[in-house]
């Protein structure tokens, strides 16, 4: 059974065990999967690649986001922004933890978007980050709310 994209009938993939899906993979990609893929994972990749041919495939827009957040999540931080990057924001009610100074301070968002630390009330997180460190600072950046640009 060789996965020619069009031609192969996802039924037929939900129907092969593990090394029959392992040789559709080899067949298919000239590589074998990687060995921490369930029967399950290697159905469902090879089903999405049989989608997509069929759809005629993923935009270049869209891989390269994909990319984007894959690089994020496994600590190879990329640049920010765009459609499909979620950004992490701090609503009212949050606590942050944060380092500093040998010491673990906490920071809670209150309801305007401003923040109190140490019970002081601050306008924003660069101002508790300004008053933490002594210097001017990006607040969401200090707190691990923005990804840092790769050079």
């Amino acid at each position: 059974m060789i996965l020619n994209a069009p031609k192969t009938d996802i039924r037929a993939l939900e129907e092969a065990d593990a090394a029959a899906l392992r040789q559709i993979w080899r067949e298919t990609k000239g590589t074998a999967p990687p060995k921490t893929f369930t029967a399950r994972l290697m159905r469902l990749a090879l089903a999405w690649e049989v989608q997509a041919a069929l759809e005629g495939g993923e935009s270049a827009r869209d891989r390269k986001w994909w990319q984007r957040i894959m690089r994020a999540r496994s600590g190879h931080i990329g640049q920010t922004g765009g459609p499909g990057v979620a950004k992490a924001t701090a609503s009212e009610g949050t606590r942050i933890l944060k380092d500093w100074g040998g010491t673990t301070h906490e920071v809670l968002i209150t309801e305007d978007g401003g923040a109190t630390w140490k019970g002081n009330t601050y306008s924003s997180l660069s101002a508790v980050a300004r008053a933490m460190t002594g210097t001017n600072r990006n607040g969401p950046k200090f707190f691990g709310l923005r990804e840092e640009k790769s050079p």
